[in-house]
């Protein structure tokens, strides 16, 4: 009896004797064990917003509560008088040309302080097809102040006459249709209707007129 007893006690005993002889340990529960750091998310990169130019600060200027944009033009080496026959000639061809209504003309001249007024009406097409055309009436004023070696122009009082309808014609004034708290969402990053594609088109319309002025002075006028 007593020698089952001592059996018994030595079978016991193994297991710790082999555990405390091996590698065996205790399981870990998970409350040591250390985190893996987390993989950083990579930004994915920003698609190229193509309406970057037309969303940009200032891109619409408000000038007295008025859209106004005002581009100086230098030339050098030329007079007042050069510079005014010169913008004079070139408001003079524009204002017969294709996309020109006819109310279009140069309205005023101050011959003594060299400015020129035009008021100018035309076509801005937006979209044309076929089948279809979008366009608008552009109305706006340019004013041309001429000095010696540069010349600042003004294009202000812009509306537009818009045929939405066969025989309707809806007309917007610049300042509620194409300013930023119209034309762009809160956040200030993507374009809105109605007035997205009036601001995209005056915008390309507005640098194409002042880079063909600058041209052209400097050119000394059109190259036959």
């Amino acid at each position: 009896m007593i020698m089952k007893r001592l059996i018994a006690a030595i079978a016991l005993c193994l297991p710790l004797c082999m555990m405390a002889q091996s590698n065996w340990e205790r399981p870990d529960d998970g409350s040591s064990k250390q985190q893996e750091p987390k993989k950083e998310k990579k930004e994915k990169p920003q698609k190229d917003n193509g309406d970057a130019q037309y969303i940009m600060s200032g891109a619409v200027p408000v000038v007295d509560g008025k859209v106004s944009w005002t581009t100086d033009i230098e030339v050098h080496e030329s007079s007042a008088q050069q510079n005014y026959d010169l913008m004079l000639a070139f408001l003079t061809k524009m204002v017969k040309e294709s996309n020109q209504l006819p109310e279009s003309n140069v309205s005023l001249v101050n011959k003594t302080e060299r400015k020129i007024a035009a008021s100018i009406r035309e076509w801005l097409v937006f979209s044309s097809s076929f089948i279809s055309i979008d366009r608008t009436e552009f109305h706006y004023t340019l004013l041309a102040e001429c000095f010696d070696n540069h010349v600042t122009v003004t294009l202000n009082r812009i509306a537009y006459h818009y045929p939405e309808q066969q025989n309707k014609v809806t007309i917007y004034k610049a300042e509620e249709l194409i300013t930023d708290n119209k034309a762009l969402n809160k956040a200030h990053t993507k374009l809105i209707r109605p007035g997205s594609k009036f601001r995209r088109k005056t915008i390309d319309r507005k640098d194409e007129l002042f880079a063909r002025m600058a041209e052209y002075l400097q050119n000394g006028g059109e190259q036959e």
